[in-house]
């Protein structure tokens, strides 16, 4: 048993304890999910578990290396657990890119299925590697990360998905080349570029 794990439990016993001892009945519930709350919140995910369903940690160590200016507010350790969070989803979202990369069209012929899936793949890394990192230094938020996704999942048939696949990477191209300004990664322009009926709110 890890350290980390032994020190959840004993925590866990003490808090319980104290809310036996001290808390009414009535604020019982409420203090006992506040407490469960924060203690999901402790436990990130498992880097050793690194599944292989998604791009190995090599992939994101070399952007993460790539970057000397984002390795001065965060370790690796918290980037690569941010990587994961991207493609499983945590607490505060609960899908990640493996859901989005999960919600393809059936193809008309099983190459360009894989094609698609090959550019979502390759989309992924480039998005995941720039969203992971601290807050200060990315170019990529989660208001973009959820537009993105939105976009691929409203696409109608599988050509506009591909096609919604292809403008993103392009975009996202221009905007790490400071070609294309955050401000601009609005439903508007994806709406009129690719001729989708898209809900506001971003």
């Amino acid at each position: 048993m890890t350290r980390i794990v032994k020190d959840l439990i004993e925590l866990m016993t003490a808090v319980a304890w104290r809310l036996k001892k001290t808390a009414s009945s009535s604020r019982k519930p409420f203090l006992i999910t506040v407490f469960c709350l924060f203690l999901a919140s402790c436990i990130g995910p498992n880097l050793k578990d690194w599944p292989d369903s998604i791009p190995q940690t090599q992939v994101f160590i070399e952007a993460y290396d790539a970057d000397e200016e984002n390795q001065g507010r965060q370790s690796k350790t918290e980037y690569l657990e941010w990587v994961l969070s991207f493609y499983q989803g945590n607490l505060a979202y609960q899908s990640g890119w493996q859901d989005i990369q999960g919600y393809v069209y059936a193809a008309p012929a099983p190459e360009v299925e894989q094609e698609l899936l090959e550019q979502l793949n390759l989309l992924g890394i480039a998005i995941g590697s720039e969203w992971s990192k601290h807050n200060d230094v990315r170019q990529i938020d989660t208001r973009m990360l959820s537009l993105w996704g939105s976009t691929i999942q409203l696409a109608p048939d599988f050509d506009t998905q591909k096609q919604t696949v292809e403008v993103i990477a392009t975009d996202i191209v221009l905007l790490l080349s400071g070609n294309l300004s955050k401000q601009d990664i609005l439903e508007e322009r994806y709406a009129d570029i690719l001729g989708l009926d898209l809900f506001g709110g971003f």
